[in-house]
C-alpha cells in the first residue's frame, strides 16, 4: 500500500482527524513509515533565530539582502559540509527539531506512545503549504494527509486555505480529511 505517510499536524480538529486517518492506514500496512510534521512561524531564539529551519544555508545566496558573512558563516565551505552542519538532530525523545522540541510535537508524541509505532516527528518553520510540499517531495512521501480547516467560504476567499494550497501545489498525492 503506502510506504511513507506524512501528516501535517497543528493540533486543530482537522489535523487530529488526519492523524486518526493515518493511524488507520498504518494498521492496514504495518511497514508504513509515518511522519508527523508541524510547521510554524516560530523563529525561536539563539544564533539560528532568523534562519529558515529547512532551507540549508548553501541554498541562500550570499548576496541576499539582510544576510552577511557572520550570519551565513563560511560560504566557501563545500555543499556537503554545509548540509552536514545544518542537519536537524534527533534528541532523546525522537523529535527532530532545529534547536529544541516543540510543544505541539511533544503533545502528539504523548498521544501516540501507546500505539508503539515507529514515528518521526519533525518541526519546521516557514510557510505551511510550502514546507509541507517540500518535505513530502524531499522525503519521498507517498501520501500527505491534511485536515480541512473548517473556515467559512468568506474566510477561505480572503485568507486562503492551507489544505487547498497543499492539494494544489504538492507533487505528492494529498488526502484532505474532513
Amino acid at each position: 500500500m503506502y510506504k511513507h505517510l506524512l501528516v501535517a499536524y497543528d493540533e486543530t480538529d482537522g489535523s487530529k482527524k488526519a492523524l486518526d486517518e493515518a493511524l488507520k492506514l498504518t494498521k492496514l500496512s504495518p511497514d508504513t513509515k509515518l511522519t508527523v510534521l508541524h510547521v510554524s512561524d516560530d523563529k525561536g531564539t539563539g544564533p539560528d533565530a532568523t534562519r529558515d529551519n529547512y532551507t540549508p544555508t548553501h541554498a541562500l545566496a550570499d548576496t541576499a539582502p539582510g544576510f552577511d558573512n557572520q550570519y551565513m558563516g563560511n560560504l566557501s565551505a563545500s555543499r556537503d559540509e554545509k548540509l552536514n552542519s545544518h542537519r536537524m538532530v534527533d534528541n532523546d525523545q525522537g523529535i527532530s527539531a532545529p534547536s529544541s522540541t516543540h510543544s505541539v510535537l511533544n503533545n502528539v508524541k504523548e498521544k501516540l506512545n501507546p500505539y508503539q509505532l515507529d514515528i518521526d516527528y519533525v518541526h519546521l518553520s516557514g510557510s505551511e503549504a510550502k514546507r509541507i510540499c517540500e518535505y513530502a517531495k524531499d522525503h519521498n512521501a507517498d501520501l500527505v494527509l491534511v485536515g480541512n480547516s473548517g473556515k467559512s467560504n468568506l474566510k477561505k476567499w480572503v485568507l486562503g486555505s492551507v489544505s487547498e494550497k497543499i492539494a494544489h501545489d504538492c507533487e505528492t498525492s494529498v488526502l484532505v480529511v474532513k
